[in-house]
């Protein structure tokens, strides 16, 4: 398909008259993951308070799910995502990029808007603390949907949710390094078949 057949139907305009860099070949990135997360450490004014990691990790945690990427992979996995994308003419510097892992890369939102991307990932806070916070949450959101009440709308004390979380995270296990969403889903479905 040539560059002049892409066309946004909704808008009504060619990829080319909204100023997409189409054509451009992919330039060689220069700026590195220390650099951007160096940037972001001393200039932000974004309170970490609001974010699923803290600046201090900023080198090896996913700034949107808050995953440590380096303790899992013995290596940074992080990625290079522009605030605004290249084809957008977003520049290779260190104020247009955050760090995210590959799953987070994939969802964040590809606007001109700089603001977007720090909205974006202020929303996905979560107010506490847990590993894999992320994937947790979306587990809760995916159980409610499925079972049509809340996991928390059931009667069960903490001490009890946290004997039931010990003994159901030992029943479950990772697909690869990672454990996944639905097996959270089912780790909450089972706390609640085995504990309410």
């Amino acid at each position: 398909m040539g560059a002049r057949n892409l066309v946004d139907y909704k808008a009504g305009k060619t990829i080319l008259e909204c100023g997409m860099n189409v054509n451009k070949r992919k330039k060689m990135l220069k700026t590195t993951l220390s650099q951007i997360a160096d940037y972001w450490i001393i200039n932000n004014e974004i309170d970490e308070t609001q974010l699923n990691f803290d600046w201090s990790d900023a080198h090896t945690h996913c700034w949107n799910c808050g995953d440590n990427k380096y303790r899992k992979s013995k290596k940074n996995s992080l990625q290079r995502c522009h605030i605004i994308p290249h084809s957008l003419n977003g520049n290779d510097i260190p104020s247009n990029y955050v760090l995210l892992c590959k799953e987070c890369h994939a969802e964040a939102p590809n606007t001109s808007n700089p603001h977007n991307m720090w909205e974006w990932i202020k929303s996905n806070y979560i107010p506490f603390s847990f590993n894999d916070t992320y994937k947790i949450r979306k587990a809760l959101v995916m159980f409610e949907q499925k079972e049509g009440y809340s996991f928390f709308d059931k009667e069960i004390n903490i001490e009890d949710l946290d004997t039931a979380i010990k003994s159901e995270m030992c029943k479950i296990s990772t697909h690869g390094n990672k454990i996944n969403v639905v097996t959270y889903y089912y780790m909450f479905k089972n706390i609640i078949r085995n504990y309410t």
